[in-house]
């Protein structure tokens, strides 16, 4: 019963080889709900009027996060249903993981707070709102700092969802992957090594400090790159599965 459950459920071109959930899944889910709670708990509930506008203020940058934890976990998600390992070199990694996702948590809220802060004094042209952000939360020398441990987490994420699927690429005959998903898998690790080299050029930029004085702010638009690299490798993807399926039929 439950192989042709499997063999009838899919996600995109996969057969779900990790469609019960284990106490790893289980774990995994528990950790992404303590990040978004520690999210939670850094805002007191507003007592005031005043407050309440700085809790308003808020939103952004905690809708900014969550936003990418839940994509970090949705990745997670589909590697557990699609590949269902759960070997010891695997929960390793996935521990790895876990651990970066808690330990990431607040800064990359604080990096959402200032560059929100930043764009809307520039936007605006509020040089006093611009001063205070350097005099009240970060000052403009570690402002650099700041994204190094920012870009090096993220690529360390990113790499290790690579990992992870070159994890399962090497276990393809014992998890019976067929050329196609084979071929995305191969995407997917593209995909993942791309959007980690982008935060890791951000933390070059900032670490060699190449900006100067602009070094913070031009090292968050390097972030930019992501609506323009990723569709291109993604396309790149699709030819390569449009091309394996025209020459396999």
């Amino acid at each position: 019963m439950k192989s042709k459950i499997q063999s009838k459920q899919s996600n995109l071109g996969f057969t779900l080889r990790g469609l019960e959930n284990t106490r790893i899944e289980s774990l995994s889910d528990g950790v992404f709900a303590i990040a978004i709670g520690l999210l939670l708990l850094s805002s007191s509930p507003p007592k005031t009027y005043e407050e309440l506008r700085v809790f308003i203020k808020d939103f952004i940058p905690f809708a900014g996060t969550i936003s990418i934890l839940m994509a970090i976990w949705y990745q997670h998600y589909l590697f557990f249903i699609r590949f269902g390992l759960r070997d010891a070199g695997t929960t390793a990694i996935n521990t790895a993981l876990l651990f970066l996702v808690l330990f990431y948590t607040y800064p990359l809220k604080f990096l959402f707070q200032v560059l929100i802060e930043i764009y809307r004094a520039l936007l605006t042209g509020n040089q006093f709102l611009m001063n205070s952000i350097f005099e009240e939360k970060i000052r403009l020398q570690d402002a650099p700092e700041l994204m190094v441990i920012y870009g090096l987490g993220a690529t360390a994420i990113f790499l290790i969802f690579v990992w992870l699927n070159v994890r399962a690429l090497k276990k393809a005959d014992q998890l019976s992957l067929s050329p196609v998903e084979k071929v995305l898998t191969q995407n997917s690790i593209r995909l993942n090594a791309t959007a980690g080299l982008i935060p890791f050029l951000s933390a070059l930029f900032a670490y060699f400090e190449l900006g100067g004085t602009y070094t913070f702010m031009v090292s968050g638009f390097i972030y930019m790159l992501y609506p323009i690299l990723m569709p291109i490798v993604g396309y790149y993807g699709g030819k390569k599965l449009e091309i394996f399926e025209k020459n396999d039929h």
